[in-house]
């Protein structure tokens, strides 16, 4: 590529997040306008560094994430984070599915409730064609800088247009976001203790009961059919364990009209 086309190249992330503008002169020269105010620009710069490193605490530790934008092993560079978070948590990155930040900027971006990617190295080979069109981590990068500081949770599901199996989801909770020993909105006390962890680590790494399961409810949930598939899951006695609401989450319509979510999960003639 010459050099005109490697500048053309490094300009287009410029274009698509509305930092400048190219347009053509009366005298047919082609301009770049700069469309953020010039005092803006070293913070910009500071966010697009070629590598940043941020703070994620899983149970009572705190571990780094690095991301380097220019490690050309990764063509999708949000791929980093999932191999990371295997190591601080000892969950295969083929069994997880996605990572979600929930209100990634409340200051520039108030109207955003959550930003997430999927994991590649999820999908089963058939249906790797539909990760084009899942969203990519080009999006994250302006919301996570570095020094950011993010409080992990988690959930599991069967993920029928993925993984085709049981697999975790991970949330990157802005540490402002959470009170020491307080459920709030975004992240449940309860939920993210080292038992429950155990109990979603052990479910998706269960290759034995993920056979068990996968041909009995991939036809169900392919046809769009829920309620039939969750009675396998309430079956094999793991319902309760897939996307579990906080009191706090609910508490609003709780106290409107009281606790009516009361699913029976817990049926047993499986497994």
């Amino acid at each position: 590529m010459d050099k005109e086309g490697t500048l053309r190249s490094q300009l287009v992330e410029f274009i698509d997040h509305k930092l400048i503008r190219c347009k053509s002169g009366t005298d047919g020269s082609e301009y770049v306008e700069l469309l953020i105010q010039p005092k803006l620009i070293p913070k910009l710069l500071q966010e697009l560094r070629d590598k940043i490193t941020f703070k994620v605490k899983h149970l009572d530790k705190y571990h780094d994430i690095v991301i380097d934008w220019n490690d050309d092993r990764y063509v999708d560079k949000f791929q980093q984070i999932f191999e990371q978070l295997e190591s601080i948590t000892g969950v295969p990155s083929r069994y997880t599915s996605s990572v979600y930040i929930p209100r990634p900027d409340e200051v520039n971006f108030p109207g955003l409730l959550a930003l997430g990617c999927i994991n590649r190295k999820a999908y089963t080979p058939d249906l790797l064609p539909n990760f084009a069109n899942e969203p990519r981590f080009c999006n994250m990068r302006r919301h996570i800088r570095d020094g950011d500081r993010f409080h992990l949770k988690y959930c599991a599901y069967y993920y029928h247009y993925v993984s085709k199996r049981i697999s975790m989801d991970y949330g990157l909770v802005r540490e402002s976001y959470v009170t020491e020993g307080v459920c709030s909105q975004d992240f449940c006390q309860h939920q993210c203790t080292e038992s429950h962890f155990k109990r979603l680590k052990d479910l998706v790494s269960n290759d034995e009961l993920n056979a068990k399961i996968a041909p009995l409810v991939q036809p169900l949930l392919e046809r769009h059919l829920f309620s039939e598939a969750d009675t396998i899951f309430r079956e094999f006695s793991i319902q309760q364990y897939f996307h579990l609401i906080c009191v706090e989450y609910r508490r609003e319509e709780i106290e409107q009209n009281g606790d009516e979510c009361q699913d029976y999960l817990y049926l047993r003639t499986r497994g």
